[in-house]
């Protein structure tokens, strides 16, 4: 007769139980990381693959002799994650790649799958001898370039960037000032002085140019006012005798002409005479 003895069931020492519950957790955590970076590396692409959406320009005169250019970006965040702190930049560069205006905008966060409209607002100084004086009178090419920077999924910085070419007509676009007769070397006389431009603008102009007729020297020989009333897309043309002061050569002198519109004043780029 064989003795029986009873199965005594020991319980694991404490320190193996903690180092098996060490193992399980960090298989846990192991596994919640892969489920992140894979989430955030899909939703990184897909972010990336969004390209933000501009939409289209418009403009108006603006205070101390400026052009002002308004917009909206629209961003989207179709990730997984949000996108905090997403800020745009867009900088606004003439065909010669010379900078004209930028804009930051505040800094917002996009949920995920969510998207929202950035509105800009760039402005660009258009006195005579700036880069921005030709926007006035001649239609061209700018290049807009846009920044996205902004930290994803919590910790990822990301930055996004898109260049685009809009195509820019000129408000006084083939703006010419011509005189019709010399007048004499000496004596009061009157010449007659056309005024013309095309309006390639979005807007319609309605205004006064003021046009100063100038020696080589700079000395104001005559002057006088053109009322303008133009739609957009229209031509202008309007010739007037205008008074020169006796002795007063304009031969190599040039036309210096303002617009004044709605208690704003936009200098024009001198118009020079043969």
């Amino acid at each position: 007769m064989s003795a029986l003895f009873p199965i005594v069931h020991r319980r694991p020492p404490r320190l193996y139980r903690t180092a098996r519950g060490l193992r399980w957790a960090s298989l846990a955590v192991l596994i919640v990381l892969i489920v992140f970076l894979g989430t955030a590396i899909y939703s990184t692409v897909r972010l990336v693959q969004s390209i933000p959406q501009p939409g289209p320009l418009s403009y108006q005169f603006g205070e101390n002799g400026s052009i002002e250019l308004n917009g909206t970006i629209r961003v989207g965040n179709p990730g997984l994650y949000p996108i905090d702190d997403f800020q745009v930049t867009l900088r606004v560069l003439n065909s010669a790649g010379e900078l004209l205006g930028q804009s930051d905008e505040l800094a917002r966060t996009l949920p995920a799958g969510s998207s929202s409209n950035y509105s800009v607002g760039v402005e660009i100084p258009v006195g005579p001898g700036g880069a921005g004086g030709s926007l006035l009178v001649a239609d061209q090419y700018l290049v807009v370039d846009t920044w996205g920077n902004a930290t994803f999924a919590y910790l990822f910085p990301v930055s996004i960037h898109l260049a685009q070419n809009v195509s820019w007509g000129a408000p006084f676009a083939g703006y010419r000032v011509t005189i019709g007769v010399a007048p004499p070397p000496t004596g009061p006389a009157t010449v007659p002085v056309t005024v013309s431009f095309a309006d390639n603008a979005q807007l319609p102009e309605a205004g006064e140019l003021e046009v100063t007729l100038e020696s080589a020297r700079g000395v104001s020989c005559g002057a006088s006012d053109y009322p303008v009333d133009v739609t957009s897309g229209g031509a202008y043309s309007v010739t007037q005798d205008v008074a020169v002061a006796s002795g007063c050569s304009l031969a190599g002198g040039s036309a210096v002409s303002t617009f004044v519109t709605q208690g704003l004043t936009i200098s024009l780029p001198p118009e020079a005479f043969p």
